[in-house]
């Protein structure tokens, strides 16, 4: 097989000569072992090797897109000159400028990791039964499901404008989800841990931790409607302070199709909400030198004391706009088109510990993890909280059920009155706890 950046560069010249004015392409090659878990029991293993080249050419703007499978070298400039052939029949598109221009790039160390590269499926399969004898230790009629992966690959990008890039990979994660019973009571959580490398990966662990925690949720009680005060874990409130960071993906924003419209360089949270994206972390999981079009990524704080300080771009909406592109594409594989999303993201820890913000509350509600994204258009949320505690007199009281919170995504973010110093930290991502001074609870109590 011919080097893959060599398959790149030969995809965009085949589609040079049939007639594009600009264009790119992808190749990659990929191994991806992956291992179910149900009703405690390894359901399934998968061992998926992949690989392929997609290419984008343009002609007065509009854009053509084709891929194959297939790594020989004629195949790979067929698929160039088809996507000339499609762009060539597309509608112009005047907003389309021109493809970025190659540039120094930055190193980011630890990216990929010799010793994952070469584990076999029966290694994933080994962390899988750990991780249900893990649960069973802690209650033996835990049921356990989920499941763990590992993945390597090398990544090529080439375009007529002069980029040839490329770069090695690897990951590994697990994640296990345990539920238990005591007669009518249900209990469930779930834990997880992801890496690039092997020194960064604990799976031992991870089925004890979530069967712990679906114990703690045993004995649930409603509470009443009313509105309070709401103190959200790490996992739930990373999901929350990150939605104005994703609802300002230029794209949305120009076809006004986000929350964010009109907010670049506007107070968008609490002056205490401070976010940074770091693509340079050692090791980090979506640390990369460069964007999916090959552009130099660059360390910025896009939260700055409340203040949303740009939105995310790629060439084309960085043109369109007649701003700086900001390095922000993403490509997902060989047989995506190119998006818009941020690297690694830390949110600044704050003053005080967890355990002192819920010690500070008469009454009000803490929540391990919940889906809080508001709606991508409108910023609502409205979301059930199907792992929270009632917090009573500074001290965690007892689960709840039945329960839901609601609000306005910049009412919420406004009324954060504390960030916690202490955090979940996985490789490039820093999740401390927040306190949102006013919710709305609905309960059955």
């Amino acid at each position: 097989m011919e080097d893959i950046l060599d398959l790149a560069l030969a995809a965009v010249a085949a589609a040079t000569r049939a007639g594009a004015e600009w264009a790119d392409a992808v190749c990659l090659t990929s191994r991806h072992v992956s291992v179910s878990v149900e009703k405690s029991s390894i359901k399934e293993c998968q061992v998926v090797r992949d690989g392929g080249i997609g290419v984008r050419a343009f002609i007065k703007g509009g854009m053509g897109a084709a891929n194959t499978q297939s790594m020989e070298l004629a195949d790979v400039r067929c698929c160039g000159e088809q996507a000339a052939d499609l762009a060539r029949a597309a509608h112009p598109d005047p907003d389309f400028v021109a493809l970025p221009q190659p540039a120094p790039l930055p190193e980011v160390s630890d990216l990929f990791d010799e010793y994952i590269a070469g584990l076999p499926a029966a290694e994933v399969v080994r962390w899988c039964h750990s991780g249900i004898q893990e649960a069973k230790q802690v209650a033996a009629e835990v049921a356990v499901s989920g499941g763990a992966s590992l993945a390597e690959g090398q990544y090529a990008l080439a375009s007529s404008s002069g980029i040839a890039v490329r770069r090695r990979g690897t990951s590994v994660g697990m994640s296990l989800f345990a539920v238990v019973r005591d007669g009518d009571e249900v209990g469930s959580y779930f834990e997880y841990d992801v890496a690039r490398r092997q020194d960064d990966f604990e799976p031992q662990g991870i089925g004890q931790k979530a069967t712990q925690e679906a114990l703690r949720f045993l004995g649930a009680k409603p509470v009443k409607t009313q509105r309070m005060p709401v103190i959200l874990g790490p996992l739930s409130a990373s999901g929350l302070l990150f939605s104005p960071i994703d609802a300002a993906n230029a794209e949305s924003i120009q076809r006004g199709r986000s929350f964010m419209m009109g907010k670049c360089g506007q107070q968008v949270a609490s002056e205490l909400v401070t976010i940074e994206e770091d693509p340079f972390v050692p090791a980090g999981l979506s640390s990369t030198p460069w964007d999916g079009e090959g552009v130099p990524k660059q360390k910025r704080v896009l939260i700055d004391r409340g203040v949303l300080t740009t939105y995310l771009h790629n060439s084309y909406t960085a043109a369109k706009a007649g701003v700086e592109n900001t390095a922000h594409a993403v490509r997902s594989g060989y047989q995506g088109n190119v998006g818009i999303g941020p690297t690694n993201l830390l949110i600044h820890p704050g003053a005080r510990p967890e355990k002192a913000l819920i010690a500070e509350m008469d009454e009000a509600l803490y929540i391990n993890a919940a889906e809080l994204s508001p709606d991508s258009v409108t910023g609502d949320i409205s979301a059930s909280v199907d792992f929270g505690f009632k917090i009573e007199n500074g001290e965690i009281a007892y689960p709840i059920n039945n329960a839901m919170i609601a609000g306005h995504i910049a009412d919420v973010l406004g009324r954060i009155d504390a960030i916690s110093s202490d955090y979940r930290a996985e490789p490039g991502m820093i999740m401390p706890s927040i306190r949102i001074t006013d919710m709305q609870v609905a309960g059955s109590g």
